[in-house]
C-alpha cells in the first residue's frame, strides 16, 4: 500500500519477493528492482517500446502478461492472489508446460476456485483471494488497503457493479 500511494508498482510480487519476520510477525516485500528501473524509464509499464512483458511469469497479472504499457498496484494484489492462492493450495493456479502457454492462461483462464481445490479454507477468505485474481483490474480490490481491512475483519466484498456501457454485450439470436 506503501509503494503504491508513492506511484510504484512491484510488478514482481512472488514468494521469492517477500520476507517473514517471525519474532514481530511482519512481513516485507522486497527486490524493487523492475519498479526502480521501470520509474526510471518514466512509468511505463514496459522496459522498452516492444510492450514486452516482464516479471515471473506464474505470478503475473493478466495486464502485465500481454504486455499493457500501463499497470497500476491492483496488478500487484493479482500476483499477491496467486502468492496466496499457492499458500492455501499448494499450488499455482496456473500451469503450462511452456512460457506462451502460461501467460495465455494468466491472460484467459478462470482460475479453480481456491475453497474447491481446498474444502476446508474458510470461505471469506477463498472469496478475498479470488478477488485478487479476477482477470479485470476493475473487479479486483481498488488497494491494497482495502484488501487488508478484508483479510483483518474476515468479511469478504463483491466487486462494485460496473456501468453497463463497459460490460461486454451478449447478443442471442433466434433462428
Amino acid at each position: 500500500g506503501y509503494a503504491h500511494a508513492h506511484d510504484i508498482v512491484h510488478r514482481d510480487v512472488k514468494p521469492d519477493n517477500i520476507l517473514l519476520e517471525g519474532t514481530r510477525g511482519r512481513v516485507m516485500v522486497t527486490d524493487f528492482g523492475i519498479a526502480k528501473a521501470l520509474s526510471a524509464e518514466g512509468g511505463g509499464g514496459t522496459l522498452t517500446d516492444t510492450g514486452v512483458a516482464i516479471g515471473t511469469p506464474a505470478f503475473m497479472s493478466p495486464e502485465q502478461a500481454a504486455g499493457e504499457r500501463v499497470i497500476d498496484g491492483r496488478s500487484d494484489l493479482y500476483s499477491l492472489g496467486v502468492v496466496a492462492f499457492q499458500m492455501l493450495t499448494g499450488e499455482l493456479p496456473f500451469q503450462a508446460p511452456t512460457v506462451p502457454g502460461l501467460l495465455m492462461k494468466q491472460i484467459s483462464a478462470p482460475p479453480t476456485p481456491v475453497d474447491r481445490v481446498r474444502p476446508e479454507t474458510p470461505r471469506e477468505l477463498a472469496l478475498t483471494v479470488m478477488r485478487c485474481l479476477e482477470k479485470d483490474p476493475e473487479d479486483r480490490w481498488p488497494t491494497a488497503d482495502a484488501l487488508r481491512r478484508a483479510l483483518e475483519t474476515g468479511t469478504h466484498s463483491a466487486p462494485l457493479p460496473r456501468p453497463l456501457s463497459r460490460r461486454p454485450r451478449v447478443v442471442v439470436h433466434e433462428q
